[in-house]
């Protein structure tokens, strides 16, 4: 009998501990519940923490090849720029405006070597695109473990021709010349959560930029002091991490 009434007095006290440790868990750590037992976990939304975030990407680019306009002077009727694979970096910042639309902002850094130029008798020299945009992001409202994103944004670009060494038409140039021009995006992704205020993602972006027209400082028997360059179309795939806060 004494047996009997100290395990009901032990089961009763581990119940009152278990109720008292469940009660303090759900007030701490509020969580999205569902009435169907089989369903998939969820996790908190934005709404239900931190709604800005800060985020770095790195990764690979494609620069498609480009039409040449002018080369301090006339250049033949279909002349184009071809550039090697490149890489990229990019920063961002942003803020959750509801659990499925954020406004950000982001700058970067593409950099690709020429890889030739058409009629050129010999190409040494890189290509940089720093893009700095505006962008709307739009994700799945149910936070799971994985979570879709899409987006897209506006800006512009600062590019840069850092050339070691061309030759083109008799014309040699060696230096660096920069413009700045308009340049859009659209990307996508999957963002895989590490707890309530990490992830990574796997993310596809597509950038374009408007034609580039340099100007060089100094010219010795040139025709003119002006490479023109057509827009740029860039495919980029890269590895994301943000943090909420």
């Amino acid at each position: 009998m004494k047996k009997t009434i100290r395990l009901v007095l032990l089961s009763s006290i581990y119940g009152s501990l278990s109720l008292v440790s469940a009660w303090n868990a759900s007030a701490q750590y509020p969580a999205a519940t569902t009435k169907n037992p089989s369903a998939s976990t969820t996790y908190p939304s934005p709404s239900d923490y931190q709604r800005w975030y800060v985020k770095g990407d790195v990764g690979g680019n494609v620069t498609l090849d480009t039409s040449l306009k002018e080369f301090f002077g006339e250049v033949s009727p279909g002349s184009k720029v071809s550039f090697d694979p490149g890489f990229r970096i990019g920063l961002g910042a942003g803020y959750f405006v509801t659990d499925w639309f954020a406004v950000e902002g982001e700058i970067a850094s593409l950099v690709n070597n020429i890889c030739s130029i058409t009629e050129a008798e010999h190409v040494d020299a890189a290509y940089w695109q720093a893009p700095f945009l505006a962008n709307l992001r739009f994700q799945c409202p149910y936070h799971c473990f994985v979570t879709p994103y899409i987006g897209g944004g506006v800006g512009g670009s600062l590019t840069t021709i850092d050339a070691y060494h061309i030759d083109l038409n008799g014309t040699h140039f060696d230096g660096w010349m920069s413009d700045v021009t308009f340049a859009y995006q659209a990307f996508g992704g999957l963002r895989f959560r590490i707890n309530d205020t990490m992830g990574l993602s796997v993310e596809y972006r597509y950038l374009a930029t408007e034609s580039s027209d340099f100007r060089a400082d100094v010219t010795i028997n040139t025709d003119t002091d002006h490479l023109r360059m057509g827009g740029t179309q860039s495919h980029v795939v890269s590895i994301a991490f943000d943090w909420r806060f």
